[in-house]
């Protein structure tokens, strides 16, 4: 037998018929492969719904007296495997006719391939494709297809780990842990209010548990729970300003218009540091008066002509040393009309629809330069991202003393 497998289910049997269905619609030939599902001593109705399909050939159930969690139910499934490769399928998941022909295919035909893993889309509750992911950047648990006696001999998953089990098994594999990739879509990773991976506390605390370990961070897919790690603000405010002398301190209502935009990201409900990047010390003075992290800009980024993502990816890059931001939103010193509900809406929206940045448009849907939200790896692209999208605000920036005499009569 050729591969088997795996579905690991705890009280998934809103999706599991589903995810058997798939995995049972494969085009390679029923007799090269098994079907093996691991109920992790589920308490609603998923031992009824996979007794359904009993009767279809090479189709398996385990079901485990007591709660192991993930590794363990992976780990009965592995040792019941009777195939030379395995993969897994969470329960609330499905995957593409061609799933399995392709995987095997590619290590029959590479030897020396510990695993090769596939890209997946992102589906929400009624199986709408919303986003194609490589997994090559963004790694998951599943979807990985393994030689069986390779995985036995590096001893399996850990099962102290009941969350962040693949990362434990790459971090504990180091070199050994080769993997290639098919750059294409077989896996369909649904989105929904109960994913495990929006278990936050628990995902990490064995977060921690790795670092600790290994001393490595990882970088693997936490879904939404991620997101909203780490979120930082960053205000990139120069003394110097061509149109209008020291804008960003200009006063307006009795207050440095910078003061206003370090206010409006203190009281978000996200944000959990504000960071204000300039080379001038009143203006560093200030932000730390305002209970800000500085960062000391080198002159050369302080320029007229410096590009304001140029001035980011230096925060950015700064801020990593201490820990590196989930989410990084850009406030402009010189829009003072920016408030914490506009920051806490952007990222929101963010979220909701799985972009990878939002920027700020005015009433007329121009772009202004007032917020610009982006996730961690979309600060250093060089092009706009294709999933992005837009918030409408009726901020203004202030760029000349027309502009300030304006804001102030209003």
């Amino acid at each position: 037998m050729k591969a088997s497998i795996i579905i690991t289910n705890y009280n998934y049997s809103k999706y599991l018929a589903r995810c058997i269905r798939s995995c049972l619609n494969q085009s390679l030939d029923r007799e090269l492969y098994e079907i093996i599902l691991v109920d992790d001593a589920s308490n609603d109705d998923s031992i009824e719904v996979a007794k359904r399909f009993q009767a279809e050939k090479n189709f398996h159930i385990i079901q485990n007296k007591k709660n192991l969690g993930v590794a363990g139910s992976a780990n009965q499934g592995i040792l019941a495997s009777k195939a030379e490769f395995i993969v897994r399928v969470d329960a609330d998941d499905y995957v593409s006719n061609d799933f399995l022909r392709f995987l095997v295919f590619y290590l029959e035909d590479n030897k020396s391939c510990f695993c090769v893993s596939c890209d997946y889309h992102y589906v929400d509750d009624n199986e709408n494709k919303f986003q194609k992911i490589k997994y090559d950047k963004v790694p998951v648990s599943c979807g990985v297809m393994y030689r069986k006696d390779k995985l036995i001999q590096f001893g399996m998953y850990n099962e102290e780990f009941k969350h962040r089990e693949e990362e434990e098994l790459r971090a504990r594999l180091g070199p050994a842990y080769k993997i290639e990739n098919l750059g294409i879509s077989l896996y369909r990773y649904r989105k929904h209010n109960n994913n495990k991976t929006l278990q936050l506390k628990s995902m990490n605390e064995f977060k921690n548990r790795l670092y600790n370990n290994f001393n490595v961070k990882t970088d693997l897919e936490d879904n939404k729970s991620t997101d909203l790690d780490f979120p930082v603000v960053v205000i990139p405010a120069r003394l110097g300003s061509q149109r209008l002398k020291e804008k960003n301190i200009q006063n307006y209502k009795n207050k440095p218009m910078i003061v206003w935009a370090i206010q409006a990201a203190l009281q978000s409900k996200y944000i959990k540091k504000v960071y204000v990047s300039s080379e001038s010390d009143n203006i560093l003075n200030i932000a730390t008066e305002n209970k800000c992290e500085i960062i000391k800009r080198p002159d050369f980024l302080s320029e007229p002509d410096v590009y304001k993502m140029d001035v980011i990816i230096h925060a950015v890059n700064e801020i990593k040393k201490f820990r590196r931001p989930s989410i990084v939103v850009s406030v402009q010193a010189n829009s003072p009309q920016i408030t914490a509900e506009i920051i806490d809406k952007s990222i929101d929206h963010l979220i909701k629809y799985n972009l990878n940045e939002v920027v700020s448009v005015d009433q007329n849907l121009n772009q202004n330069g007032a917020l610009r939200v982006l996730k961690y790896n979309s600060v250093f692209d060089k092009n706009l991202s294709t999933h992005f999208g837009v918030i409408k605000t009726n901020l203004m920036d202030i760029h000349t003393q027309e502009d300030l005499n304006k804001i102030n009569s209003i």
